[in-house]
């Protein structure tokens, strides 16, 4: 079972990656693309973005209570698709953020978060790496942060390497 950090952090960038793919995809297809264009360059950009899940509360330990969590952010996203299909992608979504537990008891948090991704795809190796900062406080004063990168790359033989770390 994937480390909880992980799950969290990664389910937040395929949204933001299924939502850049779509979009980006719907911008520029297949058939805009000539050997001799030049790159496309697509920039999305919004403002005061609300998104309201459920999950935990992040931590590098994993576990605990389930919050609904309320995010209030702005997201940029830039794709660069090249004529030879090489494909460069970053985003940044930052802001903040509100947790209420499920069930009374534990403390309701508060706090500012950056998700930062960059993509990278050359039609041999595919990689990319995440950046995730979050701080919270607590109703009852506590406070956590959290630091985590995260890397792979697809080799052109299929095999994956990747790197994950939370502190």
């Amino acid at each position: 079972m994937p480390h909880p950090m992980k799950r969290f952090v990664t389910r937040a960038l395929i949204v933001v990656a299924a939502t850049v793919g779509i979009v980006f995809v719907q911008a520029a297809p297949a058939s805009a693309i000539a050997l001799s264009a030049p790159p496309i360059t697509n920039t999305i950009t919004e403002k005061d973005l609300v998104e309201t899940f459920v999950d935990v509360v992040p931590s590098c330990e994993g576990g605990g209570p389930l919050y609904t969590i309320t995010t209030t952010s702005n997201f940029v996203a830039h794709e660069t698709i090249f004529a030879d299909g090489r494909i460069h992608a970053t985003f940044t979504q930052t802001g903040t953020f509100v947790a209420v537990p499920l069930v009374a008891g534990p403390p309701s948090f508060t706090g500012k978060f950056t998700v930062w991704g960059g993509f990278n795809d050359n039609g041999k190796v595919v990689e990319g790496t995440f950046t995730f900062n979050v701080r919270g406080t607590g109703s009852d004063g506590s406070t956590f942060k959290n630091h985590v990168n995260e890397h792979f790359n697809v080799r052109p033989n299929g095999t994956v390497n990747e790197f994950f770390k939370c502190h």
